[in-house]
């Protein structure tokens, strides 16, 4: 009888990873959280979401799934232990409101045509249009300025166009916003038709790398799961990096190894892979 694999810590991205391609956890993918789980080894969501957008969309991982890796880094959290419950906050790099502020009117005085989501420590707000960007359903209403939300740290600043794509938004806003604010700031693809502005210190590996730290998991234990140019960095770092059969050649070319796709339930046959070797 082969020997049980050694515990890992299992890193997950949702969108275009996890949830199938309308946006959904599939129950096979459930169980094999769970089963993986119960052999040992702890699943952690590395997602681009905002731990409030994380956890709708997985509630049925609630007692199976412990910690949340989200805003891509940003904000390091723990996962409720009931539905009742909120994300505990354990960690957070964010920056200065003001420098939020300060990119959303240089970006409309360019061009009235952007809108933008913002997530601060007053909560979470985005504009219309926003919602249809997003590979999954998001459940609160638009409101017509997302910086109407206030606060005093940002942790996620997404922003959009009416008519550019989010490749033309990765080269065209980092010329715009450039020198303009107190903090230096990263323009990034965040996986889904928008891109996210937030601290150049922030991304889903150092966010993976703080929990490590926190629970004590060497980065050689570590097996990363990712589609998207925002899983590039965790998937660089960890022990084990592999990518979607749907992602994109950047990011197969970094991987170690590449799975079926999101809409194949790829994450659930690769954990039943794991747990069978």
């Amino acid at each position: 009888m082969p020997a049980a694999p050694s515990p890992k810590l299992i890193a997950l991205d949702l969108d275009g990873t996890l949830l199938d391609d309308s946006g959904r956890l599939t129950d096979r993918s459930v169980t094999a959280i769970e089963a993986a789980v119960d052999a040992g080894h702890l699943v952690v969501l590395a997602t681009g979401r905002p731990p409030q957008m994380a956890v709708p969309v997985t509630e049925a991982l609630v007692g199976t799934v412990r910690h949340i890796v989200g805003g891509n880094g940003s904000i390091i959290s723990t996962f409720p232990e009931s539905l009742a419950d909120d994300p505990e906050l354990l960690h957070l790099i964010g920056f200065d409101i003001d420098d939020a502020m300060t990119v959303v009117a240089t970006l409309r005085e360019h061009d009235a045509a952007y809108g933008f989501a913002l997530a601060t420590d007053a909560g979470f707000a985005h504009e219309p249009g926003f919602a249809t960007l997003m590979p999954a359903a998001v459940h609160d209403e638009p409101v017509p300025d997302a910086t109407a939300i206030g606060g005093t740290q940002a942790f996620k600043l997404l922003a959009f166009h009416a008519t550019l794509s989010v490749h033309d938004l990765i080269t065209t806003v980092p010329n715009l916003i450039g020198g303009r604010t107190s903090t230096e700031l990263l323009v990034s693809h965040m996986g889904a038709d928008a891109v996210e502005i937030g601290p150049a210190d922030a991304d889903k590996c150092t966010g993976l790398r703080w929990l490590c730290d926190h629970l004590g998991v060497a980065a050689a234990d570590v097996i990363a799961v990712g589609d998207e140019w925002n899983d590039l960095t965790m998937l660089e770092w960890a022990g084990r990096s592999v990518a979607m059969g749907n992602a994109g050649d950047r990011v197969k070319a970094v991987a170690g190894e590449v799975i079926g796709s999101h809409a194949e339930e790829g994450v659930a046959i690769f954990l039943e892979s794991l747990l069978d070797n």
